[in-house]
């Protein structure tokens, strides 16, 4: 099975097991006696849908997924908003990174400077060293 047929047959299976849940509740809602065999079906359903559910794990074992995508299913949040917030953050830290990078650069020049000030021998040779 392809990989984008698995997903779909996961979906499928999610969405009939939402259905069959939303059934029992609906059932349980407004229980009477006489429901009580149309209420073992749809559990029996329920159950069936999940065992199916359950028979396509070991096609998925090789999905990794950050446990960090839980987090916000559980909170409510779309899992999408996962990805851009680690594009966000990624965002930031590459601009921190680079603001340190012209930070030390500009120490770099500063201490050139005043050494060449200081000490300009060694650093006439320090230069012809590195070849600066």
């Amino acid at each position: 099975m392809g990989s984008q047929a698995k997903f779909s047959a996961l979906e499928t299976g999610l969405e009939q097991a939402i259905l069959a849940i939303t059934q029992v509740g609906i059932t349980s809602c407004d229980f009477q006696t006489s429901s009580q065999p149309v209420l073992n079906q749809q559990i029996q359903n329920l159950i069936s849908t999940m065992k199916d559910i359950d028979s396509m794990r070991p096609q998925f074992n090789d999905v990794m997924l950050p446990v960090d995508v839980f987090d916000y299913i559980d909170s409510g949040k779309n899992p999408h908003l996962y990805t851009k917030d680690c594009l966000e953050k990624a965002a930031a830290k590459r601009q921190e990174q680079h603001a340190k990078a012209d930070a030390l650069q500009m120490l770099r020049d500063n201490l050139l400077e005043e050494l060449d000030k200081m000490f300009p021998d060694q650093m006439k040779e320090y230069k012809m060293t590195r070849g600066l």
